[in-house]
């Protein structure tokens, strides 16, 4: 059923393969476009270097001729200063030079001026008549600084007096600009400035300069031509330079930056990086100089940081970029024409593949593609459907009402009606049914297919597929049942189990959940969270705790429940529940976090079990210790009481059976030597006995005094202690090499002295031999008593622990039968255990362990050979 679409033709190919490769015509326009590009942009580069030339040159000339122009003012309000004090009939001193200033309005029409003043000259021997005259109404009037100079040019007025009071009374003859100007301007009749000079007044000590005009005695002494000798004095008026160029040149209004030099002083300076719209690398710059007033002023002009953002340079970038960017358009767009042709060429070959391959992936998968004809209500099916159904092309016709009858009986209605709602309502048709095979086989299909309609909306056609799903249904199915045993397990457990997602909203509770806490499944799932099953203050009490073990913030709520498993882990802490008839129960719960696929936390799972019973057992155990303490305290005091007491008339009849066997042996038969014999034995061992019980009754007091002991020295002082019996039956005692273990010296000592004193105790005619060794096993060291003596029987191996149980008559082994029971108090006061086995010698093997301590030293005892000798430290 697959159909090949014809391959394109030779023709064809060839147009397509031409329109896919870059032709000259290609290259030709992308060279015009790009040419044009930088022809335009070079055009418009020049042009804005134009225009920001001749801006440049605007605004430094008006800069200059701004300074120029408020200078000639100046200039000009001095000549007028000077035709007043020419116009008076009488002198002019400083109170009326004050009103005529005054009125002049200086802070208004001059704000950059200082002030305006008079000098006055006279020879230097006129210097004190002069000073006497002027203090008739200035008492403190003085001139200076001293000079050498001839002549005194003194300042004997200047308005306003308050900002220039440090300038009256100054005499320039004392600096050459100052006198040197001043002269000048006498000698030639015209306005002169000074050269650099720092006014008195000026407290910040900048550059500045005085402005002279010069008057004469008669009114026609302004004539270039008068005579020096008719000079009177000077008008003048004294410039702080800073000051005249802020009130001259505003900087919000300008975009240079400038510098003013009178020869090789600076007199101010803007190229600086401390003012603000300092430019470092000026896009232009430019020297002016000019003649002003005697002096030339030298103005150095370059553009500042906002005279470089005004320059609109958008426009040749823009032409630049957009040519740029149109000539990209050209090439992408000649590039995209020719990868459609080269994509439209192998297209139809491609397609053909594309099919093939379609066609064997669906008879691979055993997808079943068909094709249902509305009016005909006939199927064209491919291969894999006839496998699906089982069915041969050659003898089924797959029409609707065919395939119908393979379908299994009970889905045969459900599958019509929904081909039918999908055909009527233009639908996609969806559905899941069984057929039943020729081989009596029941199979699960699931079919989808659009349908095709017609200019009227009309449905003729269904194209679909059909796939075989039996081993899905099989395994849901299985899931199926394994979710229900998992639920019935769940509810069969004997604790409660509560879900959550990962906010705390409960998601599930199995019955045992709603028995142990009275709600049902109902009253919880998705409608509450696990704070409801707490006690509110055990909650607030745990997140006080949790706030200052995590140092942070935790609500007395669900975090303060999950805090401890935030990360993934397990937490387990004992709860108080609350049922829903308020009644509260203690509870151990386990809370596990979890996962989704990608590992991140999605929810809680919380396993409480009832623990009352538990609770109120601990606490019954807890009250029976408590008594068994009492009562083992009070054994313990009676027996060391009573071992005293019961000491003290032995004492005196042992006492008095040895005065009468010293002082009164002559008069007592030999029955009555044999019966003081008897009371004197009987004394001994009575008084053996209420020892030994002592010692067993203060085992449990003296563990307490526990310390690291080497257990070969402990054995070298039990063998010590036991030389005599040891010499007196030639026994011979072999040690290995022991541990250090944590225990009380005395107690191990007892310990060992018994357990060698029964081994050569209990033995036949041959000399008895002990050995002693030990070696690690786990956590514990295990040691091990060996003998050749006459061994011990299983059924009795149990019995010779317990107090006064003998296996042998006092008249065969003497003893108290409780030595064994004081080596077992011991050990097991040393969290170890002791028991009996046979010995490999013949006789019997005692072994008991003792728990390895982190504070003892291991001696290498694990690491022997087995040949390693031992050592003999006895016989």
């Amino acid at each position: 059923m697959i159909k090949y679409i014809e391959q394109s033709t030779a023709s064809a190919r060839q147009r397509l393969e031409k329109a896919g490769t870059f032709q000259w015509f290609h290259w030709l326009v992308i060279a015009l476009s790009l040419g044009l590009t930088f022809v335009a942009w070079y055009y418009a580069t020049v042009q804005q270097a134009a225009k920001t030339q001749l801006q440049f040159d605007r605004e430094s000339d008006q800069a200059v001729s701004l300074v120029v122009d408020r200078l000639t003012k100046c200039e000009q309000a001095l000549w007028a200063g000077a035709a007043f004090v020419t116009s008076c009939d009488s002198e002019v001193n400083h109170n009326k030079w004050d009103d005529y200033a005054t009125k002049l309005e200086l802070d208004q029409r001059f704000p950059e001026v200082n002030g305006m003043g008079l000098i006055t000259r006279f020879e230097k021997q006129k210097l004190e008549s002069f000073v006497n005259s002027q203090r008739q109404d200035r008492a403190g009037f003085h001139i200076f600084p001293p000079h050498d100079q001839d002549e005194c040019w003194p300042i004997v007025a200047i308005t306003p007096v308050d900002k220039n009071s440090k300038a009256i009374g100054l005499d320039i003859a004392h600096e050459v600009n100052r006198i040197t100007a001043a002269r000048k301007a006498r000698d030639t009749g015209t306005a002169q400035v000074t050269g650099p000079i720092v006014l008195v007044q000026d407290s910040a000590q900048t550059p500045g300069f005085l402005f002279f005009v010069p008057y004469y005695g008669k009114p026609s002494a302004s004539d270039k031509t008068t005579p020096a000798k008719d000079f009177q004095g000077i008008v003048y008026a004294p410039f702080v330079v800073r000051e005249l160029m802020a009130g001259v040149l505003d900087k919000d209004r300008r975009r240079v930056g400038i510098r003013i030099s009178d020869a090789s002083e600076t007199l101010f300076d803007e190229h600086v990086t401390s003012e603000p719209d300092f430019d470092p690398d000026p896009l232009l710059r430019k020297t002016t100089s000019v003649e002003l007033y005697g002096r030339t002023w030298t103005f150095d002009i370059w553009t500042t940081q906002s005279f470089r953002q005004s320059i609109d340079r958008s426009r040749s970038t823009s032409i630049l970029v957009a040519g740029i960017l149109i000539d990209v358009m050209l090439i992408g767009l000649f590039y995209l024409v020719s990868v459609r042709a080269r994509q439209a060429l192998g297209l139809a070959d491609t397609m053909t593949d594309e099919l093939a391959r379609f066609s064997l992936a669906a008879s691979v998968n055993q997808i079943g593609i068909f094709d249902f004809d509305v009016a005909s209500r006939r199927f064209k099916w491919n291969d894999a459907m006839f496998r699906l159904f089982q069915q041969s092309p050659k003898s089924f016709a797959p029409d609707f009402d065919s395939m119908l009858d393979c379908v299994h009986p009970e889905d045969r209605s459900a599958l019509k009606d929904s081909l039918q709602h999908s055909i009527r309502n233009g639908e996609i048709f969806d559905a899941q049914y069984r057929i039943t095979t020729p081989g009596g086989e029941i199979r699960h299909l699931l079919a989808r297919a659009v349908v095709i309609s017609d200019r009227e909306g009309r449905a003729t056609r269904l194209l679909g597929a059909n796939t075989d799903i039996t081993s899905k249904q099989a395994a849901a199915q299985k899931l199926s049942q394994t979710l229900q045993m998992q639920a019935a397990i769940q509810d069969a457990a004997g604790v409660s189990m509560v879900s959550t997602d990962f906010d705390g909203t409960i998601l599930s509770m199995n019955k045992t959940a709603e028995k142990m806490l009275g709600y049902t499944q109902d009253e919880l799932v998705l409608k509450a969270t696990p704070v409801v099953l707490h006690d509110a203050a055990e909650l607030q009490k745990r997140a006080d705790e949790l706030a200052h073990e995590l140092s942070r913030p935790v609500t007395a709520g669900f975090q303060a429940i999950i805090a401890m498993c935030v990360d993934g882990k397990t937490a387990q802490r004992e709860w108080t529940y609350v049922r829903k008839d308020g009644t509260r129960f203690p509870a151990l719960v386990t809370l596990t976090a979890l996962h989704d696929d990608n590992g991140n936390v999605s929810g809680y799972l919380a396993v409480a079990a009832d623990i009352s019973a538990q609770k109120e057992s601990h606490l019954a155990l807890q009250k029976s210790n408590e008594q068994l303490e009492r009562s083992n305290s009070e054994l313990a005091q009676f027996a060391y009481v009573a071992s005293h007491d019961l000491q003290e008339p032995l004492r005196k009849v042992i006492s008095f059976c040895e005065l009468l066997e010293e002082d009164c042996i002559d008069q007592i038969d030999e029955d009555g030597r044999r019966y003081m014999g008897y009371i004197s034995d009987g004394a001994r061992r009575m008084r053996q006995l209420i020892q030994a019980l002592l010692s067993y009754s203060r085992i449990q007091e003296e563990y307490s005094r526990a310390e690291c002991v080497d257990m070969n020295d402990i054995v070298r002082i039990a063998v010590d202690d036991l030389s005599a019996p040891i010499d007196e039956s030639d026994a011979v005692v072999t040690v290995g090499r022991l541990p250090v273990v944590m225990g009380d010296p005395t107690q191990m000592v007892q310990l060992m002295q018994n357990l060698i004193g029964n081994a050569i105790k209990y033995r036949d005619q041959a000399a008895p031999t002990v050995h002693i060794d030990a070696q690690r096993s786990g956590e514990d060291w295990l040691f091990h008593v060996d003998d050749n003596g006459i061994g011990i029987e299983p059924e009795f191996r149990e019995q010779v622990f317990g107090i006064f149980k003998r296996l042998h008559s006092r008249t065969a082994y003497q003893g108290t039968g409780i030595g064994l029971s004081i080596c077992q108090r011991i050990v097991e006061r040393s969290n170890g255990k002791i028991w009996i086995e046979d010995s490999p010698t013949g006789g019997t093997r005692f072994r008991f362990t003792i728990p390895v301590s982190n504070l003892t030293v291991d001696h290498e005892a694990d690491e022997r050979t087995p040949n390693q000798e031992a050592v003999s430290i006895g016989g």
